[in-house]
């Protein structure tokens, strides 16, 4: 079969001989439609970063990176009974996706069937929905409070769907994000601000758009009022500047804020702690999704409450997979597919 191998940074290729993988006892082969470049897939990309057995899938040919897939079931092993050859199946795994056939274990974390009214390309955003869904569930946002979500690629724009098809209560949704065309699709699905902190100060944008701590606290007067950061964006090497996490330990108000950290780190930071002490702040981390999760992302793709597809900027054959990660990463695209 075809498949995209991994070797090092920047440096990929795709083989035609790659071994058709063969199910186990408790696995299904999926035909792979198409998989998604995800941002863990870019930091594997530029940096190495969380290489491993949750990244790629190791053959005799190489490592096959990619875990966000739709397809159709070809195979199965011989201790399933609850899905059969011909089922339109999500599949998440441990890379693999980047080729035509991938074998998925059958458990509710990593297999789910796709209702009829959802594609397969909106289905292979299911996973990223769901990892959404469970950031909206963490974070509890009460009503009347302001949230700003940090990195708005198809994570982060997921939240931002979450937030208006689960009819969270919130006041301001604020973007930030230094690419304006994922701004602009931010304000598209729901969020009532964006800030790019490229061009504008971001403390004194987030000042004005959720005004200041209550009056409890007045020797914290300039505070910004938000209660929740739900940090999409994590750390990239190339950032300038201070990290995310610390620009949410900032602008979270006077007391009770929290962040629900996401995006994953290509490396160590260096931080000012000093706002989750005075501020008393709650972090949480946030890794995957519930399976009922996976369920209901599909369940809201079925009854058109989020419009995926808008999110798919480009599409691209498995043979130019280099072209389609280094458009991934250009900073003007929020989702490119891969056909294999």
């Amino acid at each position: 079969m075809k498949a995209a191998i991994f070797h090092d940074p920047y440096q990929m290729t795709v083989r035609s001989d790659v071994p058709r993988p063969q199910p186990g006892p408790d696995e299904v082969i999926i035909k792979v439609e198409t998989c998604g470049i995800c941002g863990s897939d870019m930091h594997l990309y530029r940096t190495n970063a969380h290489r491993g057995p949750s990244m790629l899938r190791t053959t005799s040919s190489g490592e096959i990176p990619g875990h966000e897939y739709s397809g159709t079931i070809v195979e199965t092993g011989g201790n399933v009974r609850d899905y059969r050859v011909g089922d339109r199946v999500v599949g998440v795994s441990g890379g693999g996706g980047f080729a035509e056939y991938v074998p998925v274990p059958v458990n509710p974390y990593q297999l789910v069937k796709m209702p009829d009214a959802v594609s397969f390309e909106e289905a292979a955003t299911t996973e990223p929905l769901a990892d959404a869904l469970q950031m909206v569930r963490l974070a509890n946002v009460q009503p009347g409070e302001n949230v700003v979500v940090f990195g708005v690629g198809i994570i982060g724009l997921g939240v931002i769907q979450a937030l208006r098809a689960l009819n969270i209560p919130a006041d301001r949704i604020v973007a930030i994000d230094v690419a304006d065309v994922r701004l602009e699709m931010a304000k598209t699905v729901g969020a009532t601000d964006t800030v790019n902190p490229r061009s504008q100060d971001l403390m004194a944008e987030i000042r004005n758009i959720c005004g200041f701590t209550a009056q409890e606290y007045p020797e914290r007067a300039d505070v910004p009022h938000v209660a929740v950061v739900i940090d999409c964006a994590g750390y990239l090497k190339h950032m300038t500047g201070p990290a995310p996490l610390e620009s949410a330990l900032q602008m979270l108000q006077a007391s009770g804020g929290r962040v629900v950290c996401f995006g994953a780190y290509e490396g160590k930071v260096t931080l000012d702690l000093m706002p989750l002490i005075n501020k008393q702040v709650k972090i949480i981390g946030s890794l995957g999704y519930a399976p009922e999760e996976l369920t209901q992302a599909l369940q809201l793709m079925a009854e058109k409450k989020v419009d995926r597809s808008r999110l798919i900027s480009e599409r691209f054959p498995i043979d130019r997979i280099v072209e389609a990660f280094e458009t991934q990463g250009n900073g003007k695209t929020i989702k490119v597919m891969v056909r294999p």
